[in-house]
């Protein structure tokens, strides 16, 4: 929704039009299963979205997490003006899989200030897949919330002759003036090609709607080279190196910031089309994530106490084999993946006085290390011209150790935490998790789709559920994770219906989520398995449900007149305590009006969500509080000035002073803190093809 937007949203923009010279859709969806989407603006499925950039809705933020907040169905928890956290269906962190070209990245910082859509810049790709939800088993471990996907290919050079093509684009948005520059170079033939990408951001602290500052501050730099070689139209094989950095980026939901980061990623995928009978399709993925991270409480903020640093690190690699085939006329996927994480973090403290903190205070990831290996199948046969089924399992062996536990930082281990809080040390974790799905898809016409499915998955406790170790004097500032929890079993079921046609469209979309062995972050009260009495934030099983609609309509009044609207409610209830769950976003959408012949586009938009006064205020306390209700309004414009396009806008047009309902917890201790959205900014963009 709008009102995730990243530091003074520009509603003006559609995202950048980079597709015009630096895509294919070809390319883009060569890991991804084919399940076909006829209209990008309404989707025929509405769980299942795909899109290029200029098909996206008409405002970004400043990373990939604020642009998919503006997509219908998705929200985020806001922590300052970089790194906004999404939620699908009420889902959030290691719920969503976050798929980057390939690459799957866990950020470096406990707390999560760089999230994996954070090492997204909105103009850094081809194509962008959303799937809701659990619809293909193809994608690795978990992904019980949904699945993100952004791609990028080789530019469509048409001939042999060496070549060159690029676009470029600039930002600036007056509320935090923020300023981002971009730029993406390829140059060769069909045959062959480089492809290299720039993009730089900076932004200061934003106001919102009421006048205060809101500490929000960030700089922001990518770069990327990616070789590329496609002998004939069968074959791909693309390597790439990447590099995110950001720099004292200032949270104001944090007791911390991050004066620097970085993520640098190397990738390497081929894919080899093949004409045989059986085998149809090969495909090798192969990718490594290299996170640095540091978060302090004195470099970037006057300090009156005792000073905080935490360096981490978060290394990830892994990879997919897979295989298209087609047997007895029935077409199916067989392959295996692989990711491996290792995560270290720690935390040193120092009197006011000191010029840095030096003394070891927690081990706040102790050699964390999670390996996971899957096994897939997922076939996709027609039972008739109407009836399409996929059905499918994967099996994932996990193992889980912390190599440091037992090794006092400060003035305890991490063993002696959990053995404190669980009456158990860190020993090594073996899970067998089994996972599967039954999709069908019943043509009514060419326009009107149904929609129903079955699916069981499982997700495992991250770094952090498993194995933070966060040591404090007063107890109800302990932050300790669970080395002995269980994985997540999601038994999920989906049923919708879509239609659209040229002047008008409707999905509508339910889902029922009965989750075993929920992995819930909780207050330490002697619970089943807990020691602990004394407020402890802890992690524990619980079963708990999530349900929720989704619903969106599109109607042309006149050949260049559109009136569309979209609105989503999630429900979620920890069975377990008869309590709702925490951080569930309301009910909330929005409504546009635009215009748009062939020159140029008006366009007006209100946003809007409802009060939340489902909160979990008597197990968990996550919520800081019920929210009221909110509405604000955005007027944007655009226009096409030969190879140079170029869009305005204003974001929260009255200047409301509103909240998202989601928030953030400290980075000191687990305090939850909620912070306000820009108020009024206004916003121009410049793209430009060459």
């Amino acid at each position: 929704m709008s009102q995730n937007y990243s530091v003074g949203l520009m509603m003006g923009a559609a995202l950048v039009c980079y597709a015009a010279c630096c895509t294919t859709t070809a390319t883009a969806q060569e890991t991804t299963p084919e399940i076909e989407v006829t209209s990008t603006s309404l989707s025929i499925n509405p769980a299942y979205l795909w899109f290029m950039p200029d098909e996206l809705p008409s405002t970004y933020g400043a990373d990939g997490g604020a642009l998919l907040s503006s997509i219908p169905g998705i929200s985020a928890s806001r922590m300052g003006g970089h790194g906004s956290d999404p939620v699908i269906h009420g889902q959030q962190q290691t719920q969503l899989s976050v798929i980057n070209d390939g690459a799957i990245t866990h950020g470096g910082c406990p707390n999560r200030m760089d999230p994996p859509s954070s090492f997204v810049t909105p103009n850094s790709f081809d194509s962008l897949t959303i799937i809701k939800g659990y619809q293909s088993v193809q994608y690795g471990t978990g992904g019980t919330g949904g699945t993100v996907i952004f791609e990028k290919g080789p530019v469509p050079f048409l001939s042999n002759t060496m070549g060159t093509q690029g676009n470029a684009d600039g930002k600036y948005e007056s509320n935090g003036q923020l300023r981002s520059l971009s730029a993406d170079m390829a140059a060769g033939n069909n045959q062959g090609q480089v492809r290299a990408a720039w993009s730089a951001s900076t932004a200061n602290n934003y106001e919102d709607g009421g006048d205060n500052t809101v500490r929000s501050a960030f700089s922001a730099e990518s770069f990327s080279l990616m070789p590329i070689w496609t002998p004939d139209e069968d074959t791909i094989l693309k390597m790439s190196a990447e590099l995110n950095r950001t720099d004292d980026v200032l949270y104001a939901g944090a007791g911390m910031d991050s004066p620097e980061g970085s993520a640098l990623t190397h990738r390497i995928n081929f894919s080899k089309i093949l004409h045989l009978d059986t085998l149809k399709k090969f495909a090798a993925n192969i990718y490594s994530s290299r996170v640095d991270h540091v978060m302090d409480n004195y470099s970037l903020r006057t300090n009156t106490g005792m000073k905080m640093k935490a360096p981490s690190e978060s290394n990830t690699y892994g990879g997919t084999l897979s295989g298209d085939f087609k047997f007895s006329g029935i077409p199916f996927a067989v392959g295996t993946d692989m990711q491996y994480n290792n995560r270290n973090a720690w935390r040193y403290s120092g009197p006011a006085i000191a010029a840095e903190a030096t003394s070891p205070q927690s081990r706040l990831w102790p050699d964390a290390q999670i390996h996971q290996n899957g096994l897939f199948v997922e076939a996709t046969p027609d039972i008739s011209d109407e009836l399409h089924l996929r059905a499918g399992t994967r099996y994932d062996y996990v193992t889980a150790e912390a190599k440091a536990a037992g090794t006092v930082f400060g003035t305890a281990s991490p063993n002696s935490l959990y053995l404190s809080h669980y009456g158990t040390t860190a020993t090594t974790q073996r899970e067998h998790n089994l996972g599967g799905l039954l999709r069908l898809e019943y043509d009514l016409s060419d326009q009107t789709l149904l929609f129903t499915g079955l699916s069981r998955s499982v997700r495992t406790a991250d770094a952090t559920e498993r194995y933070i170790a966060a040591n404090s004097g007063t107890a109800s500032s302990r932050w300790i994770g669970n080395p002995n929890i269980n994985p997540e079993k999601h038994n999920q079921f989906d049923v919708g219906i879509s239609h659209a046609s040229s002047n008008w469209g409707a999905a509508l979309s339910a889902y029922y989520d009965r989750v075993n062995d929920f992995i819930m972050r909780d207050l330490a009260r002697g619970q089943d398995g807990i020691i602990a009495t004394s407020n402890e934030t802890i992690y524990r099983n619980i079963d708990a449900t999530l349900m929720g609609l989704e619903t969106q309509a599109s109607y042309k009044l006149t050949p260049f007149l559109n009136l569309s609207g979209n609105m989503a409610f999630t429900y979620g209830n920890n069975e377990e305590d008869n309590d709702a769950l925490a951080q569930i976003p309301p009910l909330e959408g929005s409504v546009a009006l635009e215009y748009a012949p062939d020159i140029y586009t008006i366009g007006a938009k209100f946003n809007f969500a409802t009060r939340q006064h489902r909160i979990d205020n008597q197990t968990s306390h996550r919520d800081v509080s019920q929210t009221g209700g909110y509405g604000t309004f955005d007027i944007y414009g655009s226009t096409k000035l030969g190879a140079l396009d170029m869009r305005v806008g204003v974001t929260n047009l009255f200047d409301k002073q509103y909240a998202q309902h989601l928030n953030r917890s400290n980075a000191f201790d687990p305090t939850e803190i909620q912070v306000n959205e820009p108020g009024r900014s206004f916003g121009i963009q410049l793209h430009a093809r060459f």
